[in-house]
């Protein structure tokens, strides 16, 4: 059976930013720290006042997307959007060559209507004036203006996703060794997602308690770090003081 946190435990992951969480993920070792990568901020804008205070917090259901062109005939029972959980996020994966969107207006209407509090996509998204009108949550790695028909399908919902880094073509040579320079994220079913400005975040249930204790402490010497570094402090000797370092 699968683990999933409480409804108090993804309620204080979400009293945390991204930037926390993932500082206290790398105290935990986990290789990533959570980041799910190369994912920017589409709706609202970041140019908005809104952007700085977007955070969504809940739980993962996920979406692999192939190739319209794949030879697997895999398909879920019903539409992706349909079966979504009320007060959870939306994690799609999409090939990573495909220039088309996967999520476009239409979809965050009926979203919206089963309770989802946002979308992340690995891949693209499109209608942009639509996701602002309708104050829905949106990161992405890209924009379009092509729609998801003929380019993308669905293969499953709520399955397991690896979540790779993108890097511009120009830096994919024979020698740059992508996997070495960041990892890839994993993404299961009910993992908590955190997303703001800065970013997003994935939590396994099963780490939740000790990423809040992380996050509690390291807010606490952030404080005093920042109450040191007002009243005119070095970074050396703040850090030394509060940090160990």
């Amino acid at each position: 059976m699968v683990r999933r946190a409480t409804a108090e435990q993804i309620a204080a992951v979400g009293n945390y930013s991204s930037c926390e969480i993932s500082d206290a993920l790398i105290k935990l070792k986990h290789p990533t720290g959570g980041l799910l990568p190369d994912l920017d901020l589409f709706s609202p804008s970041l140019a908005s006042e809104k952007a700085e205070q977007t955070r969504i917090v809940g739980e993962a259901f996920t979406v692999k997307m192939i190739d319209a062109a794949d030879k697997d005939q895999t398909k879920p029972p019903e539409h992706f959007v349909d079966a979504a959980e009320p007060g959870s996020i939306m994690v799609i994966s999409a090939p990573a060559h495909v220039k088309s969107a996967v999520w476009g207006g239409l979809m965050t209407a009926r979203a919206q209507a089963r309770g989802v509090k946002g979308v992340i996509i690995d891949g693209r998204c499109r209608d942009l004036g639509e996701h602002r009108q309708a104050s829905m949550t949106v990161f992405a790695r890209g924009h379009s203006t092509l729609g998801q028909s003929p380019f993308t399908r669905v293969k499953a919902y709520q399955v397991p996703l690896t979540i790779q880094p993108h890097l511009p073509a120009h830096c994919l040579t024979a020698t740059y060794d992508l996997q070495s320079t960041f990892q890839p994220t994993s993404v299961n079913p009910h993992d908590i997602v955190v997303g703001d400005i800065d970013g997003v975040v994935v939590v396994s249930p099963d780490r939740v308690d000790e990423v809040l204790k992380l996050c509690e402490k390291g807010r606490a010497v952030d404080a005093k770090c920042m109450e040191d570094l007002h009243k005119g402090r070095s970074i050396r000797e703040t850090f030394a003081a509060h940090r160990g370092k």
